[in-house]
């Protein structure tokens, strides 16, 4: 017997419940075009009777062709309108489009309104062919089998072709109809390739996504450093605590009640930095636009140690998305010292944003009361191994994003303060 290698292997069909969906979707959304198309054919009307007045008014047809014009290419190049029909081929077609950041170019406002208009075509094809081609058919179908012959499609066939013999009529009707089924599931079939060429990202925006995904891969992997860093230090500390502290529960209980301090104070740095980082995961990919959002949240988490005010000003939408985040952290962290160190204190932190989303900065400011033992309040040095957690490491990502960044005593509070800057601004 001979042997099929994996490359000679047909591709299994899919499940003829999944193939029925299918098409059942690929009508709904030809269905939409059909919608769309509506009040266009309105507008044809319009311009056949503007026809019929032409010679009398030679302004009336070319006025209403750019009034047709204008309906028909203001809303195609539309970019809510290309959202609008990438989100309805992505659910209605099976497939995953994606749009690159940034500004759109003008070359994707052409596509979009090919698409458009494509949509607007075989919607209104599909129509024709459910509203007057197939009850034609059935018609012709139902004369030639009730054995009317000819004679039963005389009155159906004057009205559509009148002049023309009544068996001709018949013949080119039928065939004008599986003619345009045809077409129909032609059209059909090729949907999901042309919304991929004409709504899918161009090549620098397909460029644009990869940098997109390189850069969320690695925050997720910067996230499992500092996961493994702190968490495992943390559990690798607890279970010697605790090991050593069984072994002395006997012949030295002071050891060993020192010892479950110390597994106390790991386990709740281990929470703390836990909670550092779940913070960082919920900050999805373009966070700028609920910076705000997430602000109050975090201030408002923070009201169970001690009192938190936030006051916001600017609009946190033209806000970069490193930015956003560089600027959530900092708080993040400024609320976790003030609750580590001064509880109970009242913290205002005050947020200001300058500029447009070409260029602009944000201004941090966090204010805390001071503990009773003001040195307890000391900022500590970041820990070796966690990826830059802490003050210090707040203040080399302000210097990377080519902003500023100061923490200590001012005023009898501790205050912590950032200015960062994007595209240029100051």
């Amino acid at each position: 017997m001979g042997h099929i290698s994996s490359k000679q292997r047909p591709k299994p069909r899919p499940p003829a419940k999944a193939r029925l969906s299918a098409v059942t979707r690929t009508a709904v959304f030809l269905m939409i075009g059909g919608l769309l198309a509506v009040p266009y054919a309105a507008v044809a009307l319009w311009i056949a009777q503007l026809w019929q007045v032409a010679a009398a008014n030679p302004l009336a047809l070319p006025s209403g062709f750019l009034i047709a014009a204008g309906l028909l290419l203001v809303p195609s190049t539309l970019r809510v309108m290309r959202a609008l029909e990438r989100t309805a081929a992505n659910e209605l077609l099976g497939i995953a489009l994606e749009e690159a950041e940034g500004t759109t170019r003008l070359a994707d406002i052409a596509r979009g309104a090919v698409w458009f208009i494509t949509h607007l075509l075989s919607g209104a094809l599909a129509v024709a062919v459910l509203v007057f081609v197939l009850p034609t058919l059935a018609a012709i179908a139902f004369a030639v089998l009730d054995g009317g012959g000819a004679a039963g499609l005389a009155p159906f066939t004057s009205q559509l072709l009148p002049g023309v013999d009544t068996g001709t009529a018949a013949w080119l009707l039928t065939a004008a109809g599986l003619g345009a089924m045809a077409l129909l599931a032609a059209i059909a079939s090729q949907l999901r390739v042309w919304a991929v060429l004409l709504l899918g990202p161009s090549e620098q925006g397909k460029l644009a996504i990869a940098e997109r995904h390189a850069r969320e891969l690695a925050r997720r992997n910067e996230l499992a450093r500092e996961l493994h860093d702190s968490i495992g230090h943390a559990l690798t500390v607890t279970t010697l605590q605790a090991a050593a502290a069984r072994s002395l529960l006997a012949s030295d209980p002071e050891k060993a009640a020192a010892s479950m301090a110390a597994v106390e104070d790991a386990g709740r740095a281990a929470l703390e930095e836990l909670d550092y980082v779940l913070g960082i995961l919920r900050a999805p990919a373009g966070a700028a636009e609920n910076l705000a959002e997430r602000l109050r949240g975090l201030v408002a988490r923070h009201g169970s140690p001690g009192p938190a005010g936030l006051t916001l000003a600017g609009d946190t939408a033209v806000v970069p998305e490193t930015v956003a985040a560089e600027a959530f952290r900092m708080v993040q962290e400024g609320l976790s010292n003030a609750a580590k160190h001064a509880p109970g204190a009242v913290c205002a932190v005050e947020v200001d944003i300058r500029g447009a989303a070409a260029a602009g900065v944000l201004s941090l400011r966090l204010r805390n009361g001071l503990p009773t033992d003001v040195r307890s309040a000391a900022p500590q040095a970041p820990r070796a191994g966690t990826g830059g957690r802490g003050l210090g490491g707040l203040a080399e990502r302000a210097m990377l994003l080519g902003g500023t960044f100061s923490a200590g005593e001012s005023d009898g509070a501790w205050c912590l303060g950032a200015e960062l800057p994007w595209g240029g601004g100051e």
